[in-house]
């Protein structure tokens, strides 16, 4: 018996037969391929969604409470980079930028607040005794406008003061009482965040020695 081919089966069935063996490895080799290239996109995908729904949920928080806007690492030690109010009187907004060259001081108050009526006669002599070598301004959170408005007025206060409506940016800072002062170095460190009532005495020594002004 002559070689070449076994019994009942030809050379042409055996090529047949390799050729859709390797048509079968090829497709599942290929349906592996499109699998992993879909997990690629999906993944893709929910990830490029979650980097949005981040970035949404950031610009309400920061841009959508009341016209107020901030950004930093907002805890003492950290850095104040950006932060926007508007103004408690006049319609303006009250922009950090016009103070970042020099030290500030930022005093949260509000009407319904026995400790901040009384220290806020006390912030003004205090600016009054530093001049322009220190920023101050006043903050009104979680009041009524008028309120604020009248409560300014009625202490005798003059340096800037701004308006957050919702309380914002006063919890952004991890403030938990009122008053809340928090003292600013310049270019936006934050030295201290100060929870409790000040009189001049001792609001003029925390500059000292925070922000490094003296009167």
């Amino acid at each position: 018996m002559s070689g070449g081919s076994r019994a009942g089966v030809t050379p042409r069935a055996d090529a047949k037969r390799e050729r859709r063996a390797a048509a079968k490895l090829e497709g599942e080799r290929q349906a592996r391929r499109d699998r992993t290239a879909s997990r690629i996109r999906r993944g893709a995908i929910w990830a490029a969604a979650v980097v949005a729904i981040g970035a949404l949920g950031l610009a309400l928080v920061r841009d959508g409470a009341g016209g107020v806007a901030f950004d930093g690492d907002l805890r003492a030690g950290g850095t104040l980079d950006a932060l926007q109010l508007p103004q408690l009187e006049g319609g303006g907004t009250v922009d950090y930028a016009s103070y970042d060259d020099r030290p500030l001081v930022i005093n949260f108050f509000a009407s319904w607040c026995p400790n901040c009526i009384a220290e806020m006669p006390d912030f003004e002599r205090v600016h009054q005794r530093l001049g322009d070598r220190v920023a101050f301004l006043g903050i009104s959170q979680s009041d009524p406008t008028q309120a604020s408005i009248d409560l300014a007025r009625e202490t005798g206060i003059t340096y800037d003061t701004a308006i957050d409506q919702q309380g914002a940016f006063f919890n952004a800072l991890g403030a938990y009482g009122m008053p809340t002062t928090v003292f600013v170095r310049p270019g936006g460190e934050i030295a201290e965040i100060w929870v409790g009532g000040l009189d001049a005495e001792t609001l003029e020594q925390l500059i000292g020695e925070h922000l490094g002004v003296t009167s």
